[in-house]
C-alpha cells in the first residue's frame, strides 16, 4: 500500500494552517483586523521597537535621545490609558454590571479610601500592581486563546487548564529567567522607611541568586512546554482540532516573550509587550462595546471611538503626571485604578459563561 511523503503531508498542512487565518468566520473581526490587533500584533509590537531604537542609535545623540524618549513616553500614556478602557465593559455593559454590582460599586470606595487614608497600603498597592500586572498580561493571552477556541467551535472546557498553564508560562517563564525580573523585584525598595523596610531586602537576595532562579524558571518552562504537548495530543486523538488563529497567538505571543524578556533590554521589552497589551486590549473592547457605546453617546460611530480614545487619552497623561509628580495623594485613585482594572477583568470577560 503506497503512503504519502510527510513533506508532502506537512506542507499540505501548512497550507491548510495558514488558509485558517484567513476565514473570517474563525477570527473575532476580520482576518487582517486580527492580523494587526490580536495574534499578530505582538511581533508587529516588538518589530516597531527594535526599528525605532534602532533609528534612534543611528541619529545624532540628542536627536536620537528625544527620538527614543518619545517612544518610551507614548508607550507609558498607552498603558496608562489601556486601564481605563475597562470602564465601557463594567459600567455600561448592563449584564455584566448587574452580576457584579456590589463589586463594581463598594469595592472601589472602600479601596480607594485605603489608599487616601494609608501611606504604607498605597505603597504596597503599587507593589501588588507590578506584579499582578505580569499575571494580568499572560491571562489577557489566555483569554484571546480561548476566544479563538469557541470561534473554531471547541467546547469551553476543552484544555482550559492546559491553555491556563500553558499561557502563563509562556509569559511569565522568560520574564523570571531573564534580566527584567529585577525591575519587578525592585519596587520593594519603595519600601524603605517605613514598617516593612525589611522586605527592602528582597532584591538584593533575589540577585544574588538570579543564576538559580534562572535556571528554575527555565526548567518549569520545559517542563509546562511538554505537558501541554502531552495534553494536546491527548485531545487531538479524542477528535480536537486546533484553531489556526489560537496556534498563530500562543506562537507569536511565546516568541515575543522569550526574545523579549529572555533577550532583549528590560525597557525594550516592556515597551514591547506594553503596546501590544493595550493595542489587544483596546481593540477587544471596542469590538465588544463598541455600539453599546455609539448607541449611548448618540454620535456616529467613529466620533464615538474617537472620544473614547481621547477620554482614555487623557486619563492616560494625567496618570503619566501624577507618577511625575510623586505625591501620594494624587497617585491614590491611579494605582487604585490600575488594581481595579487588573481585577475587574477576571470577572468582566468570561467566555465559559459566553459574555466575549
Amino acid at each position: 500500500m503506497a503512503t504519502v511523503p510527510k513533506d508532502i503531508v506537512a506542507a499540505h498542512s501548512g497550507r491548510r494552517f495558514a488558509a485558517s487565518l484567513w476565514e473570517p468566520q474563525r477570527a473575532i473581526r476580520g482576518p487582517m483586523f486580527d492580523l494587526m490587533f490580536f495574534w499578530g500584533c505582538p511581533v508587529f509590537a516588538l518589530l516597531l521597537t527594535d526599528l525605532w531604537f534602532g533609528a534612534a542609535a543611528a541619529l545624532p545623540q540628542a536627536a536620537g535621545e528625544n527620538l527614543a524618549y518619545a517612544l518610551i513616553l507614548f508607550t507609558l500614556i498607552l498603558t496608562n490609558a489601556h486601564l481605563f478602557a475597562v470602564a465601557p465593559r463594567a459600567y455600561l455593559n448592563r449584564e455584566v454590571f448587574e452580576q457584579n454590582r456590589i463589586r463594581l460599586t463598594v469595592v472601589p470606595v472602600v479601596l480607594l479610601a485605603a489608599l487616601f487614608l494609608s501611606p504604607i497600603l498605597l505603597i504596597i498597592g503599587g507593589i501588588v500592581a507590578a506584579f499582578w500586572d505580569v499575571h494580568h498580561s499572560a491571562m489577557q493571552n489566555f483569554g484571546l486563546s480561548r476566544i479563538y477556541d469557541m470561534k473554531a467551535g471547541n467546547g469551553p472546557q476543552i484544555l482550559r487548564r492546559t491553555d491556563l498553564r500553558l499561557n502563563w508560562m509562556l509569559y511569565v517563564g522568560p520574564l523570571a529567567a531573564g534580566a527584567s525580573l529585577m525591575t519587578h523585584v525592585n519596587s520593594f525598595d519603595e519600601l524603605r522607611g517605613t514598617s516593612l523596610q525589611q522586605l527592602t531586602m528582597l532584591p538584593g537576595v533575589m540577585e544574588a541568586r538570579l543564576p538559580l532562579i534562572s535556571l528554575l524558571a527555565l526548567l518549569a518552562y520545559g517542563a509546562i512546554l511538554l505537558w501541554a504537548a502531552f495534553d494536546y495530543r491527548t485531545a487531538m486523538k479524542a477528535g480536537y482540532r486546533p484553531a489556526a488563529h489560537k496556534m498563530a497567538l500562543i506562537g507569536s505571543t511565546g516568541l515575543v516573550s522569550l526574545l523579549a524578556w529572555g533577550f532583549s533590554s528590560p525597557l525594550v521589552a516592556l515597551i514591547a509587550i506594553n503596546i501590544y497589551h493595550a493595542l489587544q486590549y483596546f481593540a477587544l473592547v471596542w469590538l465588544k462595546e463598541g455600539d453599546r457605546m455609539t448607541a449611548l453617546g448618540r454620535r456616529s460611530r467613529r466620533a464615538t471611538l474617537l472620544l473614547f480614545i481621547a477620554a482614555c487619552g487623557v486619563a492616560g497623561v494625567a496618570y503619566q503626571i501624577a507618577s511625575s509628580a510623586g505625591i501620594a495623594v494624587l497617585m491614590a485613585p491611579f494605582i487604585a485604578t490600575s488594581l481595579l482594572h487588573f481585577w475587574y477583568d477576571s470577572f468582566v470577560w468570561s467566555v465559559r459563561k459566553k459574555q466575549v
